[in-house]
């Protein structure tokens, strides 16, 4: 039975409802699909970041405050009018000693500020040696009259100098040599690491230092390798050793980064290879190629399971009795002093071979490890950086450079360290932040949560605090406080690990899921818009034609 229109009219627009209200479902479905896959990304102060390049946000000035007291027991020769001259000295110090470096070009800014005065009497440094400066970054020189020009440098941010001639060109040039043997060398390498911005030339200065990168706190791992079991160690007092000899450093070291201490002795930890044999001097010798291939990786145990500290390592190694002794040759007939070697960034190797009137004893006393952990003292200096003053070959007078007792560092090199850490800390935090804004802007689908912002601000703002106390009196200790706290955060926020969910789920990927569901779905419901579009012309056709029959 044919069907009447208004049946036909009624199923075509009850089709057009049921079309119409898929095709509006997946209208309003598509963008919030799209809109709850999309990956969270929280906008990084990329303008503030770049403000930082060539450092133009704040240019780093590393203030050095040096008061030179001169005696007052005998005038200066050539002394017309005595505040004159004074200021001439002054300001002639502070020309050379900025003119002494000044090929070195960089943004950082390393500032010397003289003042002078002549009212010490020049009586012996026993006077004076007990009241020293309690201010980082500014020093004290007492300088008098001598037969000999020469200088002797205390260990708490006092210099005494001594001049033959005295007169202001005689001390100008004596005062500016002896600044420039204690701080010429930290200026040029502050300079190189500001430069090396990049983290190029940051890593070139470090190589050269032997120096680990720094770090809040380090984990020393003191390890005793014994050869053979038959050699009878059993126990070792490094705990004790530790205490007498390595215990003031750490103390001293602690204001820039803490130290945690563990050890451990492991028993048949045979070398890859044999040593060579002096049968001629009765003993057993390994060479500098071989030093390279003497840890064991496969079997000794050297990481630490308790710290996720970085560690550094001090071996001490006993050989075994059938390749005893086993020293350290640096060439024909050269013995290595200390039968030790420096792996840098690493940690430090010692060989003891026990004297045969104690090799018996399982226990190797602090009297043994005596010299062993002294080594291992000038190791660890030599790997946090502290500078060796007396190597300074600069200054054409002799200059003595005491030291404690205790071999702690002293009052200048603790304020050497501190300014180039915070040097090294600003570099690094700033090449992290650099490198994480490059990351999220060339990686579309990577996560970048709200807290991971907020640690990228507070880099920065604690860059910034750093740069500016580095030119505050006496606020090393702040400087460098705020540097570490840049670093702390810088690498936080590059090594998120919720940065990385999304990594590997693309867009691309989101295409290779969907597209199987979405294609045999959209096919029908474009074909059927295409029909209804089809019949929708038809219709109008057909009504135009009978509107023009019924006209004619």
């Amino acid at each position: 039975m044919p069907l009447d229109k208004e049946t036909i009219a009624s199923r075509d627009r009850a089709r057009r409802l049921v079309l119409l209200s898929v095709w509006g479902v997946v209208l309003l479905g598509l963008p919030l699909w799209w809109q709850t896959t999309v990956v969270y990304r929280a906008e990084l102060p990329y303008a503030d970041i770049e403000r930082w390049d060539d450092w133009m946000a704040c240019q780093p000035t590393f203030l050095i405050n040096v008061n030179l007291h001169l005696s007052n027991s005998i005038a200066l020769q050539s002394d017309q009018d005595g505040p004159s001259t004074l200021v001439d000295i002054k300001d002639s110090v502070s020309e050379r000693v900025k003119a002494l470096n000044a090929d070195y070009a960089s943004k950082a800014n390393f500032a010397v500020h003289v003042d002078i005065d002549q009212s010490w009497s020049g009586s012996k440094e026993g006077d004076i040696s007990d009241r020293p400066s309690a201010v980082p970054g500014t020093y004290d020189f007492y300088i008098s009259p001598s037969n000999v020009t020469s200088a002797s440098i205390k260990t708490q941010r006092q210099g005494f100098i001594q001049v033959q001639t005295w007169d202001k060109d005689r001390i100008v040039g004596t005062v500016t040599e002896t600044l420039n043997t204690i701080f010429g060398a930290e200026e040029r390498t502050i300079k190189q690491l500001v430069s090396g911005v990049d983290g190029i030339g940051a890593n070139k200065v470090r190589d050269q230092l032997k120096t680990v990168k720094y770090a809040p706190g380090y984990q020393l791992t003191f390890s005793l390798f014994s050869g053979d079991a038959s050699n009878g160690v059993r126990e070792w007092k490094v705990q004790e050793a530790i205490n007498v000899y390595l215990a003031p450093f750490l103390k001293s070291m602690s204001s820039i980064s803490k130290f945690t201490v563990e050890s451990q002795v492991q028993h048949y930890a045979s070398l890859t290879f044999t040593p060579h044999r002096d049968t001629g001097a009765n003993e057993y010798y390994l060479t500098p190629e071989s030093l390279p291939n003497f840890i064991n990786a496969a079997e000794w145990s050297l990481a630490s399971t308790i710290s996720s500290l970085p560690s550094l390592n001090f071996l001490v190694y006993v050989p075994k009795p059938n390749e005893s002794p086993l020293v350290i040759k640096n060439g024909p007939g050269a013995t290595s002093p200390t039968n030790s070697f420096l792996i840098s960034r690493w940690g430090g190797i010692s060989i003891l071979n026990r004297d045969s009137t104690v090799s018996a004893s399982p226990v190797i006393t602090v009297q043994e490890l005596e010299p062993v952990i002294k080594v291992f003292l000038t190791q660890l200096r030599d790997l946090m950086g502290l500078t060796d003053f007396s190597a300074a070959k600069t200054s054409s007078h002799p200059i003595v450079f005491h030291k404690l007792m205790n071999e702690a560092p002293t009052a200048w090199e603790l304020d050497n360290l501190l300014r180039r850490r915070s040097a090294e800390n600003l570099v690094d935090s700033l090449t992290t932040l650099r490198s994480l804004a490059k990351l999220v802007r060339d990686t579309p689908n990577m996560v970048v949560l709200d807290h991971i912002q907020k640690d990228v601000v507070d880099a920065l703002n604690d860059i910034e605090r750093s740069c500016k106390k580095l030119a505050e009196q006496g606020a090393s200790m702040e400087a460098l406080s705020a540097s570490r706290e840049a670093l702390i955060k810088s690498e936080t926020a590059f090594f998120d690990p919720t940065m990385v969910s999304m990594l590997y789920f693309p867009d691309e990927h989101k295409y290779a899921i969907y597209m199987p569901l979405f294609v045999p779905v959209s096919v029908p419901l474009v074909m059927a818009v295409a029909r209804e579009l089809k019949k929708r012309r038809e219709a109008k056709k057909a009504a135009a034609k009978a509107g023009k029959e019924k006209a004619e």
